[in-house]
């Protein structure tokens, strides 16, 4: 039988396999090196690399700045409310004062009048922060006669008398025309806020008023019909002590009016006239309202009211307690005889809580006389013998008079106030 040889790198079928054969070739280490490394995985990116990390970081920025907001606003609503409870606290005091103020006043005014005249000079200032200033009721003068705010009560030598600068642009032939010119309205802005009060000229540069009335002011705007605008003036002198409240105050320009002059002489029952801007009646006045909204050509009234003199006081300085209708606004006006010369200067209204009747107090002219010659600030001094101007009309015819001897005079009409006597003394008393 014959046997076939396998070709080549053949086995014969069924020859038994090697160990050799079996075990798979090895590769080369080197080859094997270089495959392995052409398979690695690729590094983690470091954690500052990442998105995630941003995002996070962002996260905690934007919470922590919203955080410092939150803060920020609560700090502020903290503080407010400090100051609100300050404030609220600072108000229930001055609440309690003012309550407590007011109780002292009443339990004053439910004695009898002989005690509430030795206590009210003794009576503590109200609480601070009442706005306005009324008529107030001064204390006693503690300075005896021949001392105090005024010096010495003998008359001090007679200053210039005042000279005309300008012409008067309407003829004072009248009294309810010459108080109409020559008395002012006058408004200060004080510190507590704006004060309204009177004032008269004296001359055609200086008119005076109450102390109160300007307060701490460093200017004062005055007008009335006459001046047909609101005038600037500085406040030149002022006293607001030892029972004098006068103050003077300065034009830059002199005023086409004719001034007021003063009477020392003033007798019980006498009739008197009160000239002034009440604020009762010129509050309601439309013109006092277009003044304050900026219309410096609206004028109010001057108001009138009329009464007589209830009794001269002798005090330093002297008062005169009469029963012409006075209210707050009236203060610094003037007080005049029925030949409109002034005898007094409206300032203080004095109530009696009883009887619910109101005593209307001015300070005699004599004692403001005395204050200007100190200051050297010029004024008139009627003549004893000076007429009152009498009312005229379109047709005024003059009439004769006869006098007791029967010599027929013409009348004539009414003179301006008459110059200053050369030589004047302001008297220190009434």
């Amino acid at each position: 039988m014959s046997q076939t040889t396998p070709p080549d790198g053949e086995k014969p079928e069924g020859a038994p396999v090697s160990q050799d054969a079996a075990t798979p070739p090895q590769a080369n280490d080197a080859g094997d090196g270089q495959q392995t490394a052409g398979t690695a995985v690729t590094p983690p990116l470091p954690f500052y690399r990442r998105p995630l990390f941003w995002s996070l970081l962002f996260l905690v920025l934007l919470l922590a700045l919203l955080g410092w907001h939150i803060y920020r606003q609560w700090q502020a609503a903290s503080e407010q409310e400090a100051r609100q409870q300050a404030e609220l606290a600072a108000v229930r005091e001055r609440n309690e004062a003012l309550d407590a103020y007011l109780k002292m006043l009443r339990d004053l005014l439910a004695q009898d009048p002989c005690t509430v005249k030795e206590k009210l000079p003794t009576l503590p200032p109200p609480p601070a922060g009442i706005p306005g200033m009324p008529l107030m009721l001064p204390n006693d003068p503690a300075e005896p006669h021949g001392s105090g705010a005024d010096g010495p009560q003998t008359p001090l030598p007679p200053s210039q008398p005042p000279r005309q600068e300008v012409t008067p642009a309407a003829k004072a032939d009248t009294m309810p025309h010459l108080l109409e010119q020559a008395t002012v309205l006058v408004l200060a802005q004080q510190s507590r806020g704006l004060s309204m009060g009177s004032g008269f000229f004296i001359s055609q540069r200086h008119i005076v008023t109450n102390g109160h009335v300007v307060g701490d002011a460093g200017q004062a705007l005055v007008t009335n019909k006459a001046t047909g605008k609101v005038l600037a003036a500085r406040i030149l002198h002022r006293i607001e002590e030892g029972g004098h409240d006068v103050a003077v105050l300065e034009l830059e320009a002199p005023a086409a009016i004719t001034p007021l002059s003063f009477c020392f002489s003033v007798q019980r029952t006498e009739r008197v006239s009160a000239w002034g801007f009440p604020g009762a009646v010129t509050g309601d006045d439309p013109k006092f309202k277009a003044l304050l909204e900026g219309n410096a050509a609206s004028v109010p009234e001057v108001v009138y009211s009329d009464g007589s003199v209830n009794v001269v006081q002798e005090r330093d300085p002297a008062i005169i307690v009469h029963s012409a209708t006075v209210s707050q606004g009236n203060s610094g006006g003037p007080l005049v005889n029925q030949a409109g010369q002034v005898v007094g200067i409206n300032t203080f209204i004095k109530l009696d809580g009883e009887s619910y009747r109101q005593s209307s107090i001015a300070v005699v002219s004599s004692a403001v006389a005395r204050l200007l010659q100190q200051w050297k600030i010029p004024y008139l001094e009627a003549r004893p013998a000076e007429a009152a101007p009498q009312p005229s009309g379109d047709d005024r015819k003059a009439d004769a008079k006869t006098d007791a001897k029967g010599t027929s005079t013409d009348a004539r009409p009414p003179a301006a106030p008459a110059a200053p006597k050369e030589s004047r003394t302001a008297p220190a008393g009434v």
